[in-house]
């Protein structure tokens, strides 16, 4: 509408006409855009907008701003400016964005300090979530808005906190003040809070204090508070009264106050008294408590009293402490979690001694209510009878986590006793496998270990470490199959029949990582029938037989990656027949094996939907003069998803997509060689949706058209060396929703390529990282860009200028079209267009203003330059043609009553009259030039 009504106003001024051509240019983003409501702000902005029933958001994350952006709307509710280079908010930045609700300066200049100027926040009246991690501020800025309810202040440098600090912040309900000095973020001193600092938040509800060089529990914490993370920090003693007050707190987090030092992989400094020192009634006043943790902390008993007023706690969790005595032996403290489901005690063991067994203590059999268990870490040789046995009625266990306790051997029928349990995990172990006959049983008694000064942990610990157990291994698709038994990173070199009896129902059974080298032959897992998840990952499998897996008729998936060791191997069978013998198969990984030869030609399957076979060596299976291997994938008849990544494919053969699977759906061919794409032979795949062609050596793209597939939504091009797309290569693909180009050698995108609204489905298109070329080649091409139509993320701040040198990484959206005016085309056009104009003018003037006299002139120079002639009879209709004032009534009557009597009916003179003898609806022109033609004479009738 904007444009419209300045042509409206252009057309009123003959100069505006000469620029008329240039601003229709300039301007042809913001014409599309008027009748445009899928984008709203310029390409040129350099933020992503997103707007749904309640929010309008505006992501300006990671954008490399040195400012706060221009042109955000008035009415954005939620601003991310985080990992940017901005130093300083200043008082205009936020001043027109009174309804924001959520503000985000985390990381705003990259770890570096951040200025905010005084009454910067000041018009954020709405504002509800102010985030300022990693800022380096020194102090709680003074200006913050009342409204405010989240604050986060993690990773900065504020070592001091009076009443002061919060002063007005009446609304503050969570506060998050991490990390502002330790080992990770150093202050080289302790925060001080002094008493009350908090008092002055009287709804406050989450406070995080942890890893912060503290001392003590802060003073006049407010009664509101449902959660408090005191961990890491250098707290020694809990008083009584520190928690006093509190009897909201749901959630109590002090873990790593007085760390175990003796193996820790990270600066660690030891408590003077070995151990935390906690009041007996420290926790006596939390009586809705529902989440305790105390790991980390030196603990060497467990006292009774700190859990007696309890009795709602749900989680407790005690690893990395000294209670394996706690554990083994009385453990009255358990007589007073009746509610608790979760409970770690895990890497309690005992220095430098590794025991036959430990006992689990009897009052482990009053946790009713218990659903996880983490006993990993404890260091033990055995399980036995005995060991779990207080567990046996715990009706309500589901997980019982024992890795990492170097145990050699396991009573398999004791995990019978517990029929519940969903997982069993025994990773990280030294299990070995059973033979026919058993091996001798280790002594009875304790067994010195000098090397147990070192982690027991297979991976180090983070820096900022928070004393919790994660475990990676577990696949979702695992946990979700049914019960789980995870015995990865064991020495199960070999497996028997009798390696799973005793374990019950298992659905899924992971057993990566153990050197298993042996030749599976159909016998191993009988035991495990209903098998739906079989995780074979990092051994040396030897496919040797068909009959491999054969017992296993309920099998799903099948993880046989990072298996390399007999792919490599010359001269060994590798045979891929067993999968005739899975009819449920549905997804097999034969990743990471180098596969190379194979004695098997063809792969066999009606049931396999997705196979992962990334980094192998299809490059040297598919060479052209050997086209054994071409039909590999073609019996999989139902595959949907092949992934064949990283396999050294240079060029893949005619006669090879002939015979790939043609219900495939996902095609990834990524992070090969490929220097040239068969797009025709995608013709047969009429249920493509998907297509990666990332990191090749594609330097073109032609052969794309419509005609082709008509299913794909998602095309991957980046990371190839493309410096060319064939003409109308995207519009050649109707059904596109999403296409990469990044990173690759485009320098312009011809106009015939680009994609038009009307033939053209396409949604998003990535363009980062190519070196285009700013110059005034390159116009047609920005105008494009600016097409409403298409999503081009990060247009304003990643699709950047190589060349020339002086516009290097400078947004290419931003390159002025101006400057391709040529000055003596554009002077010539200015010159001709200023003549036309004038001329035009003064015509239309004189014709208008002097019409009948020009009319006049010209006829009176005819008739001068033909002279007098006689009309010949036949020519004239009439004799007289008499004019007169038609609208005198008087004139009127004497030429009808008297004039024409007179010369009509007396003297025989025919006359022509206009109110007698003109033709109605002609124009008055018209009339008056035929009656002067066809008459002989003219007779004016004039009036005083």
């Amino acid at each position: 509408m904007v444009v419209r009504h300045k042509f409206n106003m252009c057309t009123k001024t003959t100069k505006c006409w000469i620029h008329m051509l240039l601003f229709c240019l300039c301007c042809h983003y913001e014409v599309q855009h008027a009748a445009c409501n899928l984008v709203w702000w310029s390409p040129q902005f350099p933020c992503d907008v997103k707007s749904n029933d309640s929010d309008v958001i505006f992501d300006c994350r990671g954008r490399h701003l040195d400012l706060v952006p221009h042109g955000i709307a008035s009415n954005a509710t939620w601003l991310d400016l985080s990992e940017n280079l901005i130093k300083n908010i200043s008082i205009d930045s936020f001043s027109q964005l009174s309804n924001l609700t959520t503000l985000d300066l985390s990381w705003a200049n990259k770890n570096n300090a951040m200025k905010i100027e005084p009454k910067a926040f000041q018009n954020l009246t709405k504002l509800n979530h102010l985030k300022l991690t990693g800022n380096r501020l020194n102090e709680i800025p003074r200006n913050i808005p009342v409204s405010v309810k989240i604050l986060e202040l993690n990773i900065n440098h504020i070592v001091l906190l009076d009443n002061r600090s919060f002063a007005g912040l009446v609304n503050l309900t969570e506060v998050w003040m991490s990390k502002n000095c330790y080992t990770g973020n150093p202050c080289n001193k302790s925060v001080i809070i002094m008493e009350g600092s908090f008092a002055v938040i009287p709804k406050l509800k989450v406070l995080d204090l942890s890893f912060n060089n503290l001392t003590q529990v802060p003073k006049g914490l407010p009664k509101s508070l449902t959660m408090l993370k005191l961990g890491s920090n250098k707290i020694e003693h809990i008083s009584e009264v520190d928690f006093f007050g509190l009897q909201h707190l749901k959630i109590l987090k002090i873990q790593g106050n007085c760390p175990r030092c003796q193996n820790a992989p990270y600066p660690c400094v030891p408590c003077p008294n070995s151990s935390i020192d906690i009041h007996p009634n420290a926790f006596g006043h939390l009586t809705k408590l529902q989440v305790l943790h105390l790991g980390g902390n030196s603990l060497d008993h467990l006292n009774p009293s700190w859990f007696q007023k309890l009795k709602k706690l749900k989680e407790l969790y005690l690893s990395f402490n000294f209670l394996l005595k706690a554990i083994t032996e009385e453990a009255t403290f358990l007589n007073y979690l009746p509610k608790l489901e979760k409970l770690d005690l895990s890497f309690n063991f005992a220095l430098k001694i590794y025991p036959v067994t430990v006992n689990l203590s009897q009052e482990f059999s009053k946790l009713r209510s218990l659903r996880t268990l983490h006993l990993q870490g404890l260091v033990f040789q055995n399980i036995e009878q005995r060991t779990f046995k207080p567990l046996y009625e715990l009706k309500n266990l589901s997980a019982l986590n024992l890795g990492t306790n170097f145990i050699i051997h396991s009573d398999a029928t004791i995990f019978s006793r517990l029929p519940h349990l969903k997982m069993i995990y025994l990773a990280e172990n030294r299990l070995y496998p059973i033979p026919e006959k058993s091996p001798p049983q280790p002594g009875n008694g304790y067994i010195q270990r000098s090397d147990f000064s070192t982690a027991p942990l297979l991976k180090p610990y983070p820096k900022d470490f928070a004393y919790e157990i994660s475990h990676s291994l577990i696949k979702q698709e695992c946990f979700d199959s049914g019960r789980v038994l995870i015995l990865s990173s064991n020495n199960l070199f070999f497996i028997s029949p009798k390696q799973f009896e005793g374990y019950g129902n298992i659905a899924c059974l992971n057993l990566s990582g153990n050197g298993f080298s042996a030749a599976p032959n159909g016998t191993e897992f009988s035991s495990l029938p209903n098998l739906t998840y079989l995780d074979l990952s990092n051994n040396k499998i030897d496919l040797a037989y068909d009959n491999a897996f054969k017992e296993l008729k309920k099998l799903q998936v099948l993880d046989l990656s990072y298996n390399s060791h007999y792919f490599k191997a010359y001269g060994v069978t590798n045979n891929l027949n067993f999968l005739k013998n899975l009819p449920n198969l549905r997804v097999l990984n034969m990743s990471h094996n180098s596969i190379s030869t194979l004695s098997t030609k063809q792969m066999h399957s009606r049931s396999l939907a997705e196979l992962q076979f990334t980094n192998n060596n299809l490059g040297n299976l598919w060479k052209d003069r050997d086209g054994s291997y071409k039909m590999l994938f073609t019996n999989l008849i139902n595959l949907t998803i092949l992934d064949i990544s990283h396999n050294s494919i240079a060029k893949i053969p005619d006669n090879v997509y002939g015979h790939l699977p043609r219900n495939l759906t996902l095609l990834r061919i990524s992070h090969n060689s490929l220097t040239n794409f068969n797009w025709g032979q995608l013709k047969g795949f009429h249920q493509l949706q998907i297509l990666d062609l990332s990191f090749n050596k594609l330097s073109n793209v032609t052969g794309m058209n419509s005609n082709i597939i008509h299913t794909l939504t998602f095309l991957d091009l980046s990371h190839n060396t493309i410096f060319h797309l064939d003409n109308g290569f995207i519009n050649g693909l109707g059904s596109l929703k999403t296409l990469s180009l990044s990173s690759n050698k485009l320098t312009i995108i011809d106009q015939s390529t680009n994609a038009s609204q009307s033939n053209s489905h396409i949604q998003t298109l990535f363009l980062q990282k190519n070196p285009f070329e700013c110059t005034c080649v390159s116009v047609e091409f920005i105008i494009w860009l600016q097409n409403c139509s298409i999503k081009i993320p990060r247009l304003a701040t990643d699709v950047t200028c190589n060349t020339p040198a002086n516009k290097k990484r400078q947004p290419l959206i931003t390159f002025d079209i101006n400057q391709c005016v040529n000055d003596s085309k554009a002077f010539m056009g200015y010159t001709l267009t200023t003549s036309f104009i004038i001329i035009f003018m003064f015509v239309t003037t004189v014709a208008h203003l002097f019409y009948w006299d020009a009319s006049y002139l010209i006829h009176y120079t005819k008739a001068k330059l033909k002279g007098y002639k006689s009309l010949k009879p036949l020519d004239n209709i009439h004799n007289v043609f008499v004019t007169y004032d038609t609208g005198d009534p008087h004139v009127s009557e004497w030429v009808m009553k008297n004039l024409r009597v007179k010369l009509e009916e007396e003297g025989g003179l025919p006359l022509c009259l206009e109110e007698r003898d003109w033709s109605p609806g002609i124009p008055l022109v018209d009339n008056l030039t035929q009656s002067i033609r066809y008459s002989r004479k003219t007779l004016f009738v004039l009036t005083e």
